[in-house]
């Protein structure tokens, strides 16, 4: 039996930062379980691939990385990683050949294809759960250090932010989501377990706490709602912003409004999708909403929070979409003037009821329908932080470009979605929260100098 103690480890997260949260979780338990660290693929011993099963473009991400770890692998093939191999009191060195796991969202989605399909995978598992390393051992013969900790660890070290996820799963069935079906109904988590993996990512250095799901304003446990749990956590010493992501808009109800309104240490910002604004669409989406009450709610967002930023997500090309349709959806675009918007085009999941409708588009009608919405909100959104020229911002430190400029954010902006801000200025320390004043911009970052 191998120990871990001698083996290394690769994670490769994939997806959504939903997703990172369950590879941290990985990280933390294997590393309590003793596995060492490798700081690149090459280097491990076992590589572990967390893939993304949501769209046609991220399945196609997950294959290739499985088979680019495959490919480097082969290159190490025919040489001998001897380790110790500890048989009662005896010991021998034997050969411990690398190993691939692929667990998550794909693994889960298409387990038998890819077992039938891909026979490399040494390790093929489904969604993360506490029997993942207990499974991993069994399979590849190794001893494990028995820890009771299944702490979070995040996979880049120092990061001034970190990811809560509240809940698992939705339950809001739109009709082109596969997550229902790989991930299940909405299960929210008891908020006893928040604030301890909230406590533990500001122990670890995260001053901003971003609040993530796949849907949060549905989050109900117990009496808590979401701006009870967020309530909770800006209680907690050491958070200084906290970020909401992914609000659907039929649960996007007053008191979460109110909640970025008045918690000074919620920044203005949120994450609405969407989707589209068409009523027709919207229902057949299993949505409720329409333009006028989407454009409602944007104007309440913006009298009741002023200069709040709002991002939200679009599809194009969904089934039946008609050009009238589109029409409608560059209209609001170009009406409401959202402050950052991220679109994907429509992508057919089998088992969903989407994937059942007629009128599915050619992949170049919805690629032109893309272009010409990116192209739009292009412009807006440089016309929207020009206007910001000489306002007074918070930055977070994030990076060092030389001993004059450095990399951050400002509230204004999730970490890997939006923007950056060059800042210009002396003495200033990584991972903390600078005032700063915005002086230039460009397409979709900010420029400035510290104050």
């Amino acid at each position: 039996m191998f120990l871990s103690s001698d083996i290394s480890f690769y994670i490769i997260s994939l997806g959504c930062s939903k997703n990172l949260v369950d590879s941290e979780k990985i990280n933390g338990e294997m590393l309590s379980c003793g596995f060492k660290r490798a700081s690149t693929p090459e280097e491990a011993d076992i590589i572990i691939i967390n893939t993304c099963g949501f769209i046609e473009e991220a399945k196609k991400e997950s294959i290739d990385v499985i088979f680019e770890s495959i490919n480097l692998i082969e290159v190490f093939q025919n040489e001998e990683h001897l380790l110790p191999y500890y048989k009662g009191d005896q010991i021998d060195a034997l050969n411990f050949k690398k190993k691939i796991v692929a667990i998550g969202c794909l693994s889960k989605r298409y387990y038998d294809e890819i077992l039938s399909d891909i026979p490399e995978i040494d390790l093929l598992y489904g969604l993360v759960d506490d029997n993942l390393i207990k499974h991993l051992c069994h399979r590849f013969d190794i001893r494990s250090a028995h820890s009771n900790r299944k702490k979070r660890s995040p996979l880049i070290d120092n990061l001034p932010y970190s990811y809560i996820k509240i809940s698992e799963g939705c339950s809001n069935n739109c009709s082109y989501c596969a997550i229902p079906l790989i991930r299940g109904n909405l299960i929210s988590f008891p908020i006893d377990m928040i604030l301890h993996d909230s406590q533990e990512a500001v122990q670890k250095g995260a001053k901003e706490l971003i609040i993530i799901a796949q849907d949060i304003a549905s989050y109900s446990y117990d009496k808590y709602r979401l701006p009870d749990v967020v309530k909770r956590i800006s209680d907690i010493d050491g958070v200084e912003w906290i970020r909401l992501l992914y609000c659907h808009p039929d649960n996007l109800y007053d008191d979460i409004i109110e909640l970025i309104h008045i918690n000074k240490k919620v920044v203005k910002y949120i994450d609405i999708p969407f989707q589209h604004v068409s009523k027709r669409i919207l229902k057949s989406m299993s949505r409720k909403g329409d333009y006028q009450s989407y454009y409602r709610l944007v104007m309440n967002l913006r009298e009741r929070i002023p200069n709040i930023r709002i991002r939200s997500t679009f599809m194009i090309g969904y089934p039946g979409e008609t050009k009238d349709e589109f029409s409608e959806l560059v209209k609001f675009i170009e009406r409401v003037r959202l402050d950052r918007i991220g679109c994907f085009m429509y992508s057919k999941e089998e088992n969903t009821r989407a994937s059942m409708l007629k009128g599915h588009h050619p992949e170049e009608i919805k690629r032109n329908r893309y272009d010409e919405l990116m192209m739009i909100q292009k412009d807006i959104s440089k016309q929207k932080l020009r206007g910001m020229i000489g306002w007074e911002v918070e930055v977070m430190i994030e990076d060092e470009i030389d001993e004059k400029t450095w990399l951050g954010r400002s509230t204004f902006d999730a970490p890997e979605v939006d923007g950056v801000f060059y800042l210009t200025g002396d003495d200033v320390a990584l991972n903390t929260i600078v005032k700063a004043k915005i002086t230039s911009t460009l397409e979709y970052d900010l420029i400035g100098e510290l104050i």
